[in-house]
């Protein structure tokens, strides 16, 4: 035993010697899967945030003695800074760099869930509310952008949909814990469990983020460091940007007024909003599978324009009648190639300019998510829940078609053999 002991005292300081184990994170991360495991993570703790002020929203309306039209003001504020910052903060990150920008962006909403939980006022929750949401803005973006660099010509459309499926399920987690701890404590404590949340994500992406390899130069690029894309760049980005921003248009204006329209026709709000639930709940799945299947097959752009079509479909077909929640779950499996329109940027971005060009990207998403349910919820006023399914198939048709446009667009523009 004696002789054994320092063999055993020898190898466990080999494990614990600091250089050892950062060796061997700094390996690990250099793999892009352990880099899309870090993005998964930030950008859970992005969509268990935004939902948290839903979930708890009873007792917070209680005790601050607001209203439901300020309760709903403080659950859009989250996005809303993503119609003003998207643009300044991909300009920003073209300058300061990926790890500054998710940190700030993490920082933010540290910072502003914090105020939330522990605000006794309107005023303070409501900036608070913004500072949490400016963060999340900013986090988002850039994570796009680092999936992109890492995964460039490399199963990006499956890290994409991987990405994009962390946004439901932080929002299902929220769902499914926080309104539990808020009813067994109290909402505020809730709400730091989504600071804690972002605070994980923080320290994980400051101790293990590394940089992708760097790109060779690219002599086309402008010489502009604040404003980083070419004219055809920036025309590609605003096509794409316009058909993601109609995609996410659509699927707000299914799980926002679908519910309406149920309960027109005599289910009770509960079985509504189950019945309705399943196109955000499929999507956790099926968006991550369509971008796989986007990665291994060669028609591409047939599979994004079925499944556009396809919810198109079931848009319109919940307008018209039947199960709803039939209607709802066609909706969720056919969004699934939707990583594929995330994806149009990372096929037209130079290394440089992507992160001005998702800035710009992200703009015009938000900017669609904001406005179009402002009209929806306007026709629903005038026509019933029914015309809100109706808009809504018409912004899937309409990502149908500047999918259609960028194709042409870059078959124009784009070198041979560049058109994905």
């Amino acid at each position: 035993m004696g002789r054994r002991a320092p063999l055993f005292r020898s190898l466990l300081a080999g494990l614990l010697r600091r250089d050892t184990v950062w060796d061997s994170l700094a390996v690990a991360m250099g793999n892009r899967w352990a880099i899309l495991a870090l993005v998964v993570v930030a950008r859970t703790a992005m969509g268990f945030q935004f939902q948290s002020v839903a979930t708890v929203g009873p007792l917070l309306v209680a005790d601050l003695g607001l209203s439901y039209v300020q309760l709903g003001t403080l659950i859009g504020l989250y996005l809303l800074p993503g119609v003003v910052l998207s643009m300044p903060g991909g300009m920003l990150g073209a300058r300061l760099g990926d790890r500054v920008m998710v940190l700030s962006g993490l920082g933010l909403m540290m910072l502003g869930g914090a105020g939330v939980a522990a605000g006794h006022s309107w005023t303070i929750v409501t900036g608070a509310r913004l500072a949490s949401g400016a963060g999340g803005v900013l986090l988002s973006l850039q994570l796009t952008k680092i999936v992109t660099d890492w995964f460039a010509g490399r199963e990006l459309a499956t890290a994409l949909g991987v990405m994009l499926a962390t946004w439901p399920l932080g929002i299902a987690l929220g769902l499914i814990t926080l309104g539990s701890l808020a009813a067994a404590t109290t909402w505020r404590t809730a709400i730091f469990t989504t600071v804690a949340f972002a605070a994980l994500a923080f320290v994980l992406m400051l101790l293990l983020y590394r940089e992708p390899p760097a790109p060779a130069p690219d002599r086309r690029d402008p010489a502009s460091h604040w404003w980083s894309l070419t004219r055809r760049e920036t025309a590609l980005t605003v096509v794409g940007g316009v058909g993601w921003a109609a995609l996410n248009a659509a699927l707000v204006l299914v799980l926002s007024f679908g519910p309406k329209l149920v309960v027109e026709r005599g289910l009770t709000p509960a079985q509504a909003n189950v019945a309705v639930s399943w196109a955000s709940l499929l999507s956790i799945a099926t968006v991550p599978l369509g971008g796989a299947l986007l990665d291994r097959v060669r028609r591409r752009v047939a599979v994004i324009a079925i499944g556009m079509a396809g919810t198109a479909i079931a848009c319109a077909g919940f307008a018209l009648g039947g199960p709803a929640a039939v209607w709802s779950a066609l909706f969720g499996l056919l969004i699934a190639p939707a990583a594929g329109v995330v994806a149009l940027p990372g096929e037209v971005l130079s290394p440089r300019s992507r992160s001005t060009g998702f800035g710009l990207f992200y703009a015009l998403s938000y900017a669609g998510m904001g406005l179009i349910p402002v009209v929806g919820g306007a026709l629903v006023d005038r026509h019933g829940g029914a015309a809100a399914l109706w808009l809504a198939a018409a912004m899937s048709l309409a990502t149908l078609l500047a999918l259609g446009l960028f194709r042409a667009l870059q078959r124009r523009w784009m070198p041979a053999g560049a058109v994905a």
